[in-house]
């Protein structure tokens, strides 16, 4: 049965390979990632890679934007797996500059799922986060089932991993949460079988361990691996020396076979620790070699590639400026040109109201000026009527100045018409000499008549009687 399967991925791939364009597009995406996916399983990563490489020359080919992206980012998982860090983000540049031709989930998904884990081993954890929070994004988007909770199991996987060597376990067990919702795997009862084994509780974490060692046969070699590599851990803890090397050992032969040289460093240095507990100085040394030589060359890896992230993240740091700055310009001309209009309407504004208060100006000199002519036109009425002593000059009187009539009766109630009628001739500001005219009298009198009246009022003296009546 397994023969069968393979014999048809092979036809299937030699198909793809050959560019025909009948052979729909997204299955010969899925074909190729099968393929691919099982050489490296198997630890043929050069054979797959060369697989991507052919397969990305017939993509070019026939224009397949999607296969080029596709093929693109395997090659860029792939050298990842040799710790050539430099030349996968090469191929995932190349992925990403194509990125905004294609809307399809998996391959977004792929594509900052693979930046994740190369910013993972660079030890640029938050870009690394940052990365795989969009390919969770996209993960979550992709519609075949087995294919997402795959997917998501990978990130959440390395964020966790992540969030652990930033001292991050709250961010941690959170994103373990997320992963449980999924399909169990053997590496969700390793992440709980470590915790244990932090807190130097063997028991609970070999009772972990077990369970994740059940199920190891149905899913990758890596897992297994892993697997095995904690029971490692587990009886170094338990000071059980020879299970814990043959465990290590174990990991190693898979750790080598996937061409996983982080996996092979960190086996070597337990390895050595493990020899050293056993009192064989000479093994100790010898892994203690192997350690220290991978590790240099992961070192160096790892600087050669650190060029390209950081390059990138200062290009979008100039990019994000420039935008910031253009955003800024653009943010100064329209409050500048809000200003304008502010000002021009205000101006618009005061001109109309400008006009407006000369027009009410205008309306008012005119009235006053009516009124004006009015008033003197009734004022010389008035005087005529006060020089006959004619009887209807109080009621004219009344006419003109209501307010005045009014609020001198109604003060003074006590005084008599004569009084009243003599405090209208003092409104009209009449002098004492026109009044004893007009009355006929002496002007004797009309003083007497004014001290008379100034005490019915209850005026002092040094208060100007005439004055008081124009201002009352």
């Amino acid at each position: 049965m397994v023969f069968h399967h393979i014999r048809d991925y092979i036809v299937c791939i030699v198909f793809l390979l050959l560019g025909i364009q009948s052979y729909a597009q997204n299955h010969s995406i899925s074909v190729l990632d099968s393929i691919t996916d099982q050489l490296r399983v198997e630890g043929n990563i050069n054979k797959s890679i060369i697989l991507n490489k052919n397969a990305l020359k017939a993509y070019t080919r026939n224009s397949d934007t999607e296969g080029v992206i596709n093929a693109n980012i395997n090659l860029g998982g792939l050298y990842w797996y040799l710790n050539d860090y430099k030349v996968s983000l090469q191929y995932l540049e190349t992925s990403e500059n194509l990125s905004e031709k294609t809307k399809n989930p998996l391959l977004l998904g792929k594509l900052f799922g693979e930046y994740g884990r190369n910013y993972a081993s660079l030890g640029l954890l938050n870009q690394s986060n940052s990365n795989l929070n969009k390919a969770i994004f996209y993960a979550k988007k992709i519609q075949q089932k087995k294919q997402r909770e795959k997917l998501l199991f990978y990130y959440y996987t390395w964020k966790i991993a992540n969030f652990e060597e930033l001292h991050l376990q709250d961010s941690a067990d959170a994103v373990q949460k997320d992963r449980k919702k999924l399909v169990v795997q053997p590496l969700t009862y390793v992440y709980t079988a470590e915790r244990f084994l932090s807190l130097k509780k063997p028991d609970s974490a070999e009772y972990y361990l077990n369970k994740a060692l059940k199920i190891s046969d149905q899913y990758s070699l890596y897992q297994k691996s892993m697997t095995f590599y904690a029971f490692g851990k587990l009886y170094f803890l338990k000071k059980d020396y020879d299970k814990a090397l043959d465990f290590f050992n174990k990991s190693l032969v898979i750790a080598q076979k996937l061409s996983r040289k982080n996996d092979e460093k960190n086996i070597y240095k337990f390895v050595s620790e493990v020899y050293e507990k056993l009192g064989d100085i000479s093994k100790k040394s010898e892994y203690l070699e192997k350690y220290i030589k991978i590790k240099d060359s992961i070192d160096d890896a790892e600087r050669e590639a650190l060029v390209i992230p950081v390059k990138k993240i200062i290009d979008r740091e100039k990019r994000n400026e420039r935008k910031d700055r253009i955003q800024l310009y653009i943010l100064i001309t329209i409050i500048i040109m809000l200003a304008l209009a502010v000002i021009f309407g205000l101006r618009q504004r005061y001109i109309r109201k400008q006009k407006e208060k000369e027009a009410i100006i205008t309306e008012t000199l005119q009235e006053t000026d009516k009124l004006k002519s009015k008033l003197n036109n009734s004022l010389d009425e008035l005087t005529k009527l006060a020089s006959t002593n004619d009887p209807f000059f109080l009621m004219k009187f009344k006419e003109v100045y209501p307010e005045f009539y009014e609020t001198l009766v109604t003060r003074y109630p006590h005084l008599s018409p004569n009084d009243i009628r003599f405090s209208c001739f003092l409104r009209l500001n009449l002098s004492t000499k026109t009044i004893a005219t007009y009355k006929n009298i002496s002007i004797r009198t009309i003083e007497s008549r004014k001290y008379r009246l100034r005490k019915k009022l209850g005026l002092p003296s040094d208060v100007d009687l005439n004055k008081w009546m124009m201002e009352l």
